[in-house]
């Protein structure tokens, strides 16, 4: 989808305070009823939730154009389910939910763009669950790779070579296929050596989905042709 595909939403929240958000910020709490929706105009919000000892769970990132919390946006639930902060510095519209939820009801287009947005976003979030099932750190860490590249890709210049638009620290990684630091750091590294993945400091990870398809245990998924 293109921005152009949401020209109508944009102008329509340009009737909203737009709230500037540190990097780092928690914008909604766990349990909390928020009092208006947040659609993101740039930046990267992160979703999570907290274990019983503290660990940070993350469960997703909302990106440009997402509105938050969904669920409790569309009468879902009572309540926010997750943490959500501040990935990186961001622009949020504050707008009262049931004026966003009529205004998706009177432009076709619009809902239509936000459909597909939530299709894709589920295919990224079935595609992390089947990471998180697998036993061995290296094919946790290969389908959280995948479903990065599904979610949070954009094409580069060169063929078949995703970049991933977050931002991911090796703690990041960890957290989010339930693995030591020490491990994920380990595993990235033999990755990047057999040339799966590429990275340094202050520098994108790309992927080559030539090459990490080739080392992905179930052919199927490797050989479909997912359009990002």
């Amino acid at each position: 989808m293109t921005p152009a595909d949401y020209s109508p939403l944009m102008s329509f929240l340009d009737n909203y305070p737009l709230r500037k958000i540190s990097k780092g910020e928690i914008i909604i709490f766990q349990g909390e009823e928020p009092r208006s929706s947040y659609v993101v105009k740039s930046g990267v919000v992160k979703v999570y939730n907290l274990s019983i000892n503290g660990d940070e769970k993350p469960v997703g990132f909302e990106s440009a154009y997402s509105v938050f919390p969904a669920p409790w946006t569309f009468h879902k639930a009572p309540s926010a389910l997750y943490y959500y902060e501040a990935f990186t510095d961001a622009e949020l519209y504050i707008v009262p939910r049931d004026e966003y939820v009529a205004f998706l009801k009177s432009n076709q287009a619009v809902l239509v763009a936000t459909l597909e947005q939530y299709v894709t976003n589920e295919l990224g979030s079935t595609m992390r669950l089947n990471a998180l099932q697998h036993s061995r750190a290296s094919d946790k860490l290969i389908y959280t790779l995948h479903y990065l590249a599904i979610s949070h890709g954009k094409p580069t210049a060169k063929p078949n070579v995703i970049e991933i638009t977050l931002d991911l620290t090796h703690q990041d990684f960890a957290n989010i296929t339930g693995l030591t630091r020490e491990t994920t750091a380990t595993e990235l590294n033999k990755l990047k050596t057999r040339k799966v993945i590429s990275y340094g400091k202050r520098v994108p990870y790309t992927l080559d989905l030539n090459q990490l398809n080739a080392i992905m245990n179930d052919q199927y998924i490797a050989d479909m042709q997912l359009i990002l």
